[in-house]
């Protein structure tokens, strides 16, 4: 096609099919969604050709009014709003008069509210004048935040400025003296409470963006420590806070700047997390003006409603997967056997049950082997890198977190109590200092024994080596891509997904951070989310399809993975990942597989892309099954529905590995979680429980005589279990009594 026309000659086309104006509009809508025309090999459509394309489009004029209020154009005007070289004055003015929500909602989706001197901004304010009083309330709430995050940035880079000169290592030991004073309640009290409110992963996300913004403005040749500089710096900017000597300067400035950094840190955070990202991108919301300030109003409680019941969900399912460890450890026969000495038997063993429950997750639902690649190129054993962290967060809990906590109650001061710490640790000949460190070779040394196994009686020094090259944050290689002309690209892991920091031949860690961090999230989101791009994420798609069809079959499925229907000139419904008989029920599923996110930022994305795109294809998908099982007589036979005297009756899921929007209906199609099916499928609801609300003497499990299906599996009662969310029923009513 004439990518010229291409957006003209496609709704054409589709009036010409006999589709009607709507129709036809949704189609070129989602093609512009989907960045078409994406051109040739030797000629691409840039992103600015296709914008100016898709808004001075003749078809426009044919557009039903309609149109501009549904959901899929929405998104499309929201793509307008956030590019800066196109405009079409005229056409946004006909949209702002027939339908001014779908205006308001795209550019709140587009971020203008970051945006003050975006040409976008300009667009909407001169809007604004020819509409009477209807964007009124939006632009003054837009100015507001333009205001306070103007404020909140300049105070952040104020202070900035002020630590310049301070090397990463001096930054990351004052965190880790700002840490065990704030987070682990060991604030002395004198100056009106924490300011973190000891919640650990707003500090962790803080700390993050500090390191970064020095990696970024530190000179590259100083990553590469030798141990006199480390001890060099260890002795003026830590040990002075520890040991206070009698003529020796303690920063004191110093640290109190970087604290006053941290706090505008975790101001700044909390402003774009709960102003901005709520006013854009949590519809269950809205910001009215009331005597002059912004205020939050509940206009959808049952979206409120789903993101909570969603949140619960998660709990329950790590609560799953945690029963699901422990019976594995009852079937691997280590939970009658003494796991390490009596005194850590406890705390090892408890390390072993989060392996496994780990372990069965990653596999089971994320489709992973054995064996993994660090960005190193060594081979990782999945179990031996999720039992070595474990291990780490009970060291830290035992000889760290506890001492500490036990310290400070007699010493009641956080320092007095962290200087004993560091100070019997000495004695020991341990390293019980705020922020650890060892060359990487003593590191390997210390954690090969967590590598025995019958192969390695005395452990295995190359996977300990692979072990500490998985988890670890190279700061150097960092520094070196965000100092880069495509830093804007780099995804930078949260500190726990990578909590081993290298700088050079060293490492170092936060005990006060691998201790209590989820280490089951950290390995998931190591691997699906910063780690998207290896090279085994294509086959561990494919496992997860090939494990959910093994869990099908189990049922008595007949399963068909992989199938292409038949591709013609105007129609490819492309490949469908599962198809499911039973009984004469058609089970088409459209497998997603991503990461595990928290914010409803990310949530929004992955519904307006992954999602959005999956009710599509899994609409023409269900379509070419349909006509298949009419036409196909190789495809109904290879489904042993050549001899079925029963009319199939085709249902269309989306299964995601992802929480967000569960059962909510895509083009018309029910996403569901792929735990959810699995659970369903193996009719064992009774493991899922809540750790937060576990008291001691309470069963984590629930009557292992529950079932689902009290009459007997069957495909009809499976599709009612699913479509009316029974695995979480249980859970549903002990949460109301």
């Amino acid at each position: 096609m004439d990518n010229q026309n291409y957006y003209d000659k496609k709704f054409t086309s589709c009036l010409a099919s006999d589709k009607s104006k709507g129709e036809a509009a949704q189609i070129v809508i989602d093609a512009y969604l989907d960045n078409k025309p994406s051109g040739s090999k030797k000629k691409k459509v840039s992103p600015e050709e296709r914008h100016q394309l898709f808004w001075h489009s003749k078809f426009w004029q044919l557009v039903p009014l309609e149109v501009y209020s549904s959901e899929f154009f929405v998104l499309a005007l929201t793509r307008y709003f956030n590019q800066e070289l196109v405009s079409n004055s005229p056409l946004l003015q006909v949209i702002a008069s027939e339908s001014p929500l779908s205006v308001k909602s795209a550019v709140r989706y587009s971020s203008l509210v970051l945006k003050p001197n975006s040409n976008k901004w300009q667009e909407l304010q001169q809007l604004a004048e020819s509409e009477t009083n209807e964007f009124d309330e939006l632009i003054a709430i837009i100015r507001l935040m333009h205001k306070e995050h103007e404020r909140l940035l300049r105070d952040l880079e104020q202070t900035q400025k002020e630590l310049i000169s301070l090397t990463p290592l001096s930054c990351l030991i004052y965190i880790s003296l700002f840490a065990f004073k704030y987070l682990l309640g060991g604030d002395d009290g004198n100056d009106g409470g924490s300011p973190v409110n000891n919640d650990m992963e707003e500090a962790w996300s803080a700390f993050k963006n500090i390191l970064a913004w020095k990696l970024e403005n530190s000179d590259i040749k100083g990553f590469d420590l030798t141990e006199n500089r480390i001890l060099e710096t260890v002795k003026e900017h830590l040990i002075p806070f520890l040991f206070p000597p009698a003529e020796q300067k303690i920063h004191t400035q110093t640290y109190q700047k970087v604290s006053e950094l941290i706090i505008k840190q975790i101001s700044f955070n909390s402003f774009i997390s709960q102003s901005v990202d709520a006013f854009c991108f949590d519809d269950s919301i809205a910001f009215k003006i009331e005597k002059g300030i912004a205020v939050i109003k509940d206009v959808d409680v049952p979206a409120k409603l789903a993101w909570q019941s969603n949140g619960h969900k998660l709990k329950l399912l790590d609560g799953y997967w945690f029963n699901r460890g422990v019976d594995e450890l009852i079937a691997s026969g280590m939970a009658e056997q003494q796991i390490g000495s009596k005194e850590n038997h406890e705390a090892n063993q408890f390390a072993i049950i989060k392996t496994f429950s780990s372990q069965l997750r990653l596999v089971e639902v994320y489709g992973l082997n054995d064996y993994l690649t660090a960005d190193s190129g060594l081979q990782v054993n999945l179990y031996e890198a999720l039992l070595s962290l474990n291990l780490m967060s009970a060291v830290f809990n035992k000889d760290y977190i506890a001492p500490y906590q036990q310290y400070l109650s007699e010493e009641k001061s956080w320092l007095a109590a962290t200087s004993r710490l560091a100070f019997e640790g000495m004695q020991q000949g341990e390293n019980r200092f705020p922020i650890t460190w060892s060359s990487k070779k003593d590191k390997v040394a210390r954690i090969k024994a967590w590598t025995v196994n019958k192969s390695f009686p005395y452990g295995n020094q190359k996977a300990a080596e692979a072990i500490i090259d998985f988890w670890s944050h190279d700061l150097k290689s960092t520094a070196k891509k965000l100092q880069s002309k495509k830093s804007t690209l780099l995804l930078i892991p949260e500190l726990y997904e990578r909590p081993i920091f290298k700088f050079g031949k060293h490492i170092f860690q936060f005990p006060w951070m691998v201790a209590f961090q989820s280490n089951s999230t950290a390995a998931l989101n190591n691997l699906r989310g910063i780690g998207a791009a290896r090279r085994n994420t294509r086959n561990e798609t494919a496992a997860i399809e090939l494990r959910l069809a093994e869990c099908f079959k189990a049922r008595g499925f007949t399963v068909l993975l992989n199938y292409h229907p038949e591709k013609t000139p105007e129609y490819d419904p492309g490949e469908i990942d599962l198809v499911c008989v039973l009984e004469g029920h058609v089970l088409v599923l459209e497998v997603k597989s991503t990461f595990l996110r928290s914010t409803k930022k990310d949530a929004w994305f992955h519904k307006t892309r992954t999602l959005r795109k999956a009710g599509q294809q899994i609409g023409r998908k269900v379509k070419a099954v349909k006509q298949a099982l009419l036409t196909d007589e190789g495809f109904k036979s290879s489904l042993s529905l050549d001899t079925c005297d029963v009319i199939s009756v085709v249902h269309g899921f989306i299964v995601d590995t992802s929480i967000e929007h569960d059962h909510e209906l895509f083009s018309g199609y029910l996403k569901v979680s792929l735990e959810e099916v699995i659970i369903a499928l193996r009719d064992d609801s009774q493991l899922l429980f809540d750790k937060d609300t576990f008291v001691e003497g309470q069963e984590m499990q629930g009557d292992a005589n529950f079932t689902l299906y009290p009459e007997g599996f069957t495909a009809k009662k499976f599709l009612s279990v699913i479509e009316q969310q029974q695995v979480w029923q249980l859970n549903r009513q002990s949460n109301l009594t």
